[in-house]
């Protein structure tokens, strides 16, 4: 399984920093999250919007958890689901930051078997599948 999904998560990863950094931190509208869960940009929106089209067309049959999706129990039923923070340090991208990332993970049976962390601003890209080492 993660030899298959790391590539997706990858792709799926950098696809995601084009569209927020297509916004300016500062500038990007923003408001604050009910009961102080901090805040939320359009950014953050679009970012989610991006990833939840990518990779749920190509893993359909997988589950979905984002910060930025009302989360159901729909995702229960599921042996593997993504699980998205779609800038992850959303605070730093609103200063306009650089240490803001884009934090994609796949879990199998409750065990994260691959994850994407990338770092548009400074094009660093972390990725990990399980027995496949990290890069």
């Amino acid at each position: 399984m993660p030899a298959a999904d790391l590539p997706l998560l990858i792709d799926a990863a950098r696809i995601a920093g084009r569209v927020a950094t297509s916004f300016t931190g500062p500038a990007a509208r923003r408001w604050d999250k009910a009961d102080g869960a901090g805040p939320v940009t359009e950014a953050d929106l679009a970012v989610n919007e991006v990833l939840m089209s990518t990779l749920r067309t190509a893993r359909p049959e997988y589950g979905w958890l984002s910060e930025e999706t009302e989360d159901s129990d729909q995702r229960l039923s599921h042996d593997t689901v993504f699980i998205i923070d779609p800038i992850d340090g959303t605070r730093n991208f609103v200063e306009g930051g650089r240490t803001w990332a884009i934090s994609i993970a796949i879990a199998h049976a409750g065990e994260v078997t691959a994850a994407a962390i990338y770092l548009p601003m400074h094009d660093k890209l972390y990725a990990a599948g399980l027995g496949a080492g990290a890069t």
